[in-house]
Formats: structure tokens, C-alpha cells, sequence
């Protein structure tokens, strides 16, 4: 051999080493998972506000390998963006709607004794339960609740018991818990979509509604409803979900962070918020009614009279011997 030829040969085995050496100390790209998510409210919302939260601190704490792009009020409603998730072109939603008993008999009173305990039971002992039935459905995973605010019933004229709503006509939304929550009480229930409420009021058609209590200053119904009662009338819910297909792309490790996460994110941010807006909401409404008009009736004959309902319904959805489990939950 030459020293020409050494040389060169030396050359190509050194050019060859450097090549494998560098290959050898890259790290490969990671692959990333990018999602769409959803929320038929606009960005305002408090649970959009705290979602917006999550998904950047999951974006962080994955190193960039889970990135989700938020769709806040633009792409339709509750049930367009759940079917949407179902069909695969959203990856998530959260929202009231999921047109399903097990999630509707939540808006029931006097199911659980207070959100506590809801947080207790639905994380405990009805959280497979709920897991299977949407899954079922909608092809997805259920992240959590997050608990959106109470229910209230707001009238026209003033009750001084709940005998007084007998035969008066209440509006109450699309849902099962809510509806058998009326007739419960004595009251005409009437289902009537959530844009049709303000007007309907107004104009005499029902003589009070039940709806969501943090709904109440925003949407001016102290303009056509004088009376709030402070008594819980059932407890809200936004279904956080995540598509099944979509949720298996995440590793064990980031799916437990991400849970841990959207726990953390409820009960500190989500959750106690609500707290503090309903006293100043009450404020503002007397300010505005007058004082008296907002009023406690009778928790103790409230609880008479929806409870035996409440306790049909639960164990009609869950099984029989569910009402107890409930109850039993500390």
C-alpha cells in the first residue's frame, strides 16, 4: 500500500467515524401531538379562561410535545362541538351538554348536599361509571368536571313557600334532572331553549325560570324576574373531555400529569371563583329589586319534596342501591 493510499484510507475511516459519532450524540425529534379543542362560549368564560391555563402548562410541562390550539365561541354550539369530538374533527370540549342521563340527573336537587360532596362522589364511586357511558358514546375520555356554579330559581311574584309555586309555570332548560326538578316542587315545568328565556319572561309567557345562578347579572334577567331564591336549585357541570384516539397518543407519564393538572386547576382556580361571585351577584340584585328581593325559602321542605325524585332517578340511571352509595359518600 502507498502512503497515498493509507492516507486516504485513513481519511474515509475518520470522515466515517465522525459521521457515526455525530449521529450518535443527536437526539431524535420528538413526535408532537397538536389537538383542537373547543368551547361554544367566548374567551371570557371562567372555565375558558382556566382551560386556556391548562393547555399552556401542558405545553410546557410536555417540553412542547403536547400543543393544543383553542377554538373559544366560533365553532358552534355545545352539541356540535361534542359530536365533534366524536366523529374526530375536534380532539376536545368542554361544555354543559352531553345529552346523556347519567351526566343530566346532576342537575337534580338535592342529589348530592352540596359541591363537596359531588366532587366526593364523582371522582369516587359513579367516576367509572360516567367514564364507561361516554366513552360509549362519544369515543372519549372524561378528564373531569369542573363544577361551573349552582342553579337558582328566579319568579316574578314573590314566594313565601314553596306551596306558592304550585301550578305556576317555570321554564327550565333541555334536561331531565332540571325539568323533574320543577314538577317536583309542585310548578308547571316548561322546557324552553336558553335564548327564548329573557323574552319569554317578559312578555308573561312563564311566570319564572330556573337557570344558571352566574347567568343571572350578566344576562340583565333582574330587567324581567324580580324575586332570586338562594336555595340551590341543582349543581352545573362543564364535561371536560379529550378523544379517545387522541388521548392513547399521550405517554402514561403525560396523561398523569394532565390529570393531576386539571385537578389542581379546579379546585384552586375553577371551583372557589364561583364562591366569591355569587355574594356580589346577590348584592347587586337587591340593589337593583330592592331589598327582600332575594330570598331562603325552606331547605328542609325543599328537600321533601325533591328528594324522593332525586332518589328514583339515581338508582333508575346507576343501578339499583346507587342512591345509597351516594348518600354514603363522605
Amino acid at each position: 500500500m502507498t502512503q497515498e493510499t493509507a492516507r486516504r484510507k485513513a481519511l474515509k475511516t475518520l470522515g466515517a467515524t465522525a459521521i457515526v459519532s455525530q449521529v450518535g450524540l443527536s437526539k431524535p425529534a420528538q413526535a408532537q401531538v397538536k389537538l383542537r379543542y373547543a368551547n361554544a362560549s367566548n374567551a371570557g368564560y371562567l372555565a375558558n379562561i382556566i382551560m386556556t391555563e391548562f393547555w399552556e402548562e401542558v405545553k410546557k410541562r410536555s417540553n412542547g410535545e403536547i400543543v393544543c390550539e383553542t377554538f373559544w365561541g366560533t365553532l358552534g354550539a355545545e352539541q356540535t362541538l361534542l359530536n365533534g369530538v366524536a366523529l374526530g374533527t375536534l380532539d376536545g370540549y368542554h361544555g354543559a351538554y352531553t345529552g346523556m342521563r347519567e351526566f343530566d340527573i346532576f342537575y337534580m336537587p338535592n342529589v348530592f348536599r352540596d359541591y363537596e360532596h359531588a366532587s366526593r362522589v364523582i371522582n369516587g364511586p359513579l367516576r367509572s361509571k360516567l367514564q364507561a357511558a361516554i366513552e360509549q358514546k362519544y369515543k372519549c375520555h372524561l378528564l373531569g368536571l369542573g363544577r361551573a356554579g349552582t342553579f337558582g330559581l328566579q319568579t316574578k311574584d314573590k314566594l313565601n313557600s314553596w306551596g306558592d309555586v304550585r301550578s305556576k309555570k317555570i321554564r327550565g332548560g333541555q334536561i331531565e334532572g332540571i325539568i323533574e326538578g320543577i314538577k317536583a316542587i309542585g310548578a308547571n315545568a316548561v322546557p324552553m331553549a336558553f335564548n327564548e328565556v329573557y323574552t319569554a319572561l317578559q312578555q308573561g309567557v312563564v311566570d319564572g325560570q330556573v337557570n344558571l345562578n352566574t347567568l343571572m347579572i350578566t344576562m340583565k334577567y333582574f330587567e324581567v324576574v324580580k324575586y332570586w331564591y338562594r336555595n340551590d336549585f341543582g349543581l352545573g357541570f362543564d364535561k371536560v373531555v379529550i378523544s379517545q384516539r387522541t388521548w392513547n397518543r399521550f405517554k402514561p407519564e403525560h396523561r398523569k400529569m394532565m390529570q393531576d393538572l386539571f385537578d389542581e386547576l379546579e379546585a384552586r382556580k375553577w371551583y372557589p371563583v364561583l364562591g366569591e361571585r355569587s355574594a356580589a351577584d346577590f348584592k347587586r340584585w337587591e340593589e337593583v329589586n330592592g331589598a327582600g328581593s332575594v330570598v331562603m325559602l325552606d331547605q328542609t321542605e325543599q328537600r321533601k319534596l325533591t328528594e324522593p325524585v332525586a332518589e328514583r332517578l339515581v338508582n333508575d340511571i346507576f343501578g339499583s342501591g346507587s342512591w345509597k352509595t351516594i348518600q354514603d359518600t363522605k
